[in-house]
């Protein structure tokens, strides 16, 4: 699920209006592209989901920024016309949303991650599933360690040292 959170708290500061007594702050609306996550197949309509609202209230998200790939890294593209989405190209995403800082938020995204339970309040109105860092590193290199592989290397190497030292120590 790809939602825009937005801040409406940057600005620019225009000094002939200062001057002529009226408001000098221009305040300007942005956005960062949010991944909460992937929604499973029987809440894809949204009329499935009425405990979903959109609020403005403050929220915490917890996650990592990502970066996004090019636009031609993807082989199916979208079709935001038609509602069809078959990748998370940001440049669509900022189209389609009309983003006031599409030029920025078109490199990055935000990527919620579940850490210790602190998107709970999110998840509680959401049937988005959060990822776990496992999932996101597993994601972003392609592979993860496993504490068994570090094992075997570990009891490897130790019998390679070993026996480099018995050697070291006959040659003596």
């Amino acid at each position: 699920m790809i939602n825009p959170v937005y801040c409406y708290e940057g600005g620019k500061m225009d000094f002939k209006k200062a001057f002529n007594k009226e408001n000098p702050v221009d305040v300007e609306r942005a956005a960062i592209i949010v991944n909460r996550g992937w929604i499973p197949a029987e809440y894809r309509d949204k009329r499935s989901r009425p405990e979903e609202i959109n609020s403005r209230e403050l929220v915490k998200l917890t996650g990592t920024w990502r970066k996004g790939k090019n636009v031609h890294e993807y082989k199916v593209p979208n079709n935001p016309d038609s509602n069809e989405w078959n990748n998370l190209c940001l440049e669509d995403i900022g189209i389609f949303w009309d983003l006031p800082n599409f030029d920025e938020a078109k490199y990055y995204y935000f990527q919620l991650v579940d850490l210790q339970g602190n998107n709970d309040d999110l998840k509680k109105n959401s049937p988005a599933q959060i990822e776990t860092s496992d999932d996101i590193i597993t994601d972003h290199y392609g592979w993860k360690w496993h504490e068994s592989r570090n094992k075997s290397i570990f009891r490897f190497f130790g019998g390679v040292s070993a026996v480099s030292l018995g050697i070291a120590a006959l040659a003596i």
